[in-house]
């Protein structure tokens, strides 16, 4: 019990229960804020303040666990609360615990809104705020920048508390100041040359090594780059020459012919003047999520060049959904044709699919699902959603044999040979990955990397003034394939023949479907 004494007459001096420590909390925060403003814009800095905002609100409930605990009677810190024997401590905690509860109900209810967010910080920590703003006048994005950081140090201090550190934290080499200079690092580095490359961006294409690191996807992809913080430019920019215009062009010409074979080729069909309203209606919904799928690959193409890094993501992700969309649909079309006449067994598979393409529509929307290190990963989700489709095919061919199932399976093959050659080249990175023209920089850091003092340290030697050049500038040495033939172009066309493949196989599918009646 002595020990436990101790333990806890040190608590109740350790800086969390200081207002003095609290305010050196603050202006540490302030200090770093500083530093992130520096080289933020103000359009950037919003976005930023935004995007943490979100990061921060979206994991509201596991900030409150221990707080709220604490604070709970009966709770499983609970006896805490009583040992701690400070008032002014106690009344610090409260203010925590009150400030949390107050976002949660204001803002993560609603949405995210910095008017909201900045009076929160006014009504709870005002007094400490307008101790700062005497000495020099903080600006709006800063002021918010300094509470959020202030917030998620007095956090960190609570949950080591609640963890029974006994050094003082602000002396720790994990104390919340040395996370959040590690915090402050991470954005340094991830915005290294924003300012520059938005300058440069306006008047001309960027190379790979003027990009900050969030930016960069494949090291192979040298040249021809847009970096815009105007939406209406990079919509302009479809019928400019850049290195995403195949991409885009590929995928807008091939929603064009989905929309044609939507309007004009089915509904003149055989098939579709034959079958029943769910044979015409799952059909159509493989078409519309064909169409939709090609429509934001050209949309994430068209705007991934954006300098809003939190909007950059979310575009990203609307390609996902997409191919998840028409992936699941895909699969929804042969089990219906297949089992036509096992209408349990039917609906049991498609229930089972449109299960699987929800929880992927959520896998797509994950930050990690988007990192570039992450290309291996996206291509085994995609190709294990696709291979939920073989069950039924063995399902069938156990009721009416495996002759009779490869032989209504096999006008799929059209469809199954462009897709797997695409995923070939757009995983291989092929042919860009064989270019001579440059010499390539291997070493590109990972996002797990990103925030290391050693690569903070060597931060220069991954930005060039230009593209390290070789000797060798011949047709062959590929310098062209930044804008056309690289391997996402090469996919894309793939992707464009795989729907239609799959359409003309699934027609086929539809029109021998009482093959399978027994």
């Amino acid at each position: 019990m002595a020990d436990e004494s101790n333990t806890l007459t040190y608590r109740a001096k350790s800086p969390l229960y200081s207002v003095k420590d609290d305010l050196q909390l603050l202006r540490s925060a302030h200090s770093s804020s500083c530093s992130i403003n520096k080289i933020a814009e103000d359009n950037s800095m919003e976005d930023d303040l935004l995007s943490r905002i979100d990061s921060f609100i979206s994991s509201i409930e596991a900030k409150l666990d221990k707080v709220e605990n604490f604070f709970t009677t009966g709770g499983k810190f609970g006896a805490e609360k009583k040992r701690v024997g400070n008032d002014d401590a106690l009344a610090t905690l409260q203010n925590l615990y009150d400030t949390l509860i107050t976002i949660k109900s204001s803002v993560f209810t609603k949405s995210v809104n910095l008017e909201n967010f900045n009076r929160i910080l006014d009504e709870h920590y005002g007094h400490l705020l307008s101790s700062i703003n005497s000495t020099e006048s903080l600006g709006f994005h800063e002021k918010l920048l300094t509470g959020l950081h202030f917030l998620d140090a007095k956090i960190n201090q609570f949950n080591n508390l609640i963890e029974g550190e006994r050094k003082p934290l602000l002396e720790e080499s994990t104390s919340p100041e040395d996370q959040l200079s590690s915090s402050i690092r991470s954005f340094n580095i991830k915005f290294y040359n924003y300012e520059r490359a938005i300058s440069q961006g306006i008047s001309r294409l960027l190379h790979y090594y003027e990009l900050p690191f969030p930016w960069r996807e494949n090291k192979y992809i040298i040249n021809g780059y847009r970096f815009q913080n105007n939406h209406l430019h990079a919509l302009k920019s479809i019928c400019e020459c850049h290195n995403e215009t195949t991409n885009i062009w590929t995928h807008l010409i091939g929603a064009m012919v989905m929309l044609y074979v939507c309007f004009v080729d089915y509904p003149s069909s055989e098939v579709y003047k034959q079958g029943t309203f769910a044979d015409n209606a799952i059909m159509y919904l493989f078409l519309i999520a064909g169409v939709k799928c090609l429509l934001s690959s050209s949309f994430w193409h068209t705007f991934n060049g954006t300098t809003n890094l939190y909007l950059r993501k979310k575009f990203a992700c609307i390609d996902y959904t997409g191919i998840t969309v028409l992936i699941t649909t895909s699969i929804i079309t042969t089990e219906h044709a297949a089992l036509h006449y096992f209408p349990k067994l039917k609906i049991g598979y498609i229930t089972f699919s449109l299960i699987c393409g929800i929880i992927g529509f959520f896998f797509n929307w994950s930050a990690h699902f988007d990192r570039p290190e992450s290309r291996w990963l996206r291509i085994g989700f995609f190709i294990a959603l696709a291979g939920l489709g073989v069950s039924a095919f063995f399902s069938l061919a156990f009721i009416v044999g495996l002759k009779r199932a490869l032989t209504f399976y096999f006008p799929l093959i059209r469809s199954f040979i462009w897709y797997l050659s695409g995923v070939v080249f757009y995983g291989s990175l092929i042919p860009e990955r064989f270019r001579s023209d440059v010499i390539v920089a291997e070493d590109q850091p990972e996002e797990s990397e990103i925030g290391s003092e050693e690569l903070m340290k060597n931060i220069d030697s991954y930005f060039k003034k230009s593209p390290p050049l070789t000797s060798n500038q011949s047709f062959l040495s590929l310098w062209w394939i930044d804008y056309f033939m690289s391997s996402h172009n090469i996919w894309h066309v793939f992707v464009v023949f795989g729907c239609l493949g799959h359409y003309s196989g699934v027609y086929e599918m539809f029109k021998n479907k009482d093959l399978n009646a027994i």
